[in-house]
């Protein structure tokens, strides 16, 4: 089962693990599903009414959601999460 990040007005938002790139979110209305890039908010895949995909839209930018989301993207995903480039030779 994927966590449940929020449920606003019958629309449910889910993450799964076992995923794949880009990062992104299901969002479920009625018999509806949407795959939205977490960064982006691009539609990848999938419907949602236009008033349903507008207010999941509306809560990735809400305060902190869009990086607490990619967190828990991640989390559920660690073999997706990008590797830290290190310092070039000298560099301090």
């Amino acid at each position: 089962m994927a966590p449940l990040l929020v449920e606003k007005e019958g629309v449910s938002i889910t993450i799964y693990s076992r995923e794949h790139l880009p990062p992104h979110i299901h969002a479920f209305y009625g018999d509806d599903e949407a795959l939205i890039t977490i960064r982006t908010g691009v539609l990848i895949a999938g419907e949602l009414p236009g008033k349903k995909l507008r207010l999941v839209l509306d809560w990735l930018e809400e305060g902190n959601n869009r990086v607490w989301v990619e967190e828990n993207f991640y989390e559920l995903n660690p073999r997706l999460r990008p590797v830290a480039k290190n310092n070039k030779k000298g560099d301090s």
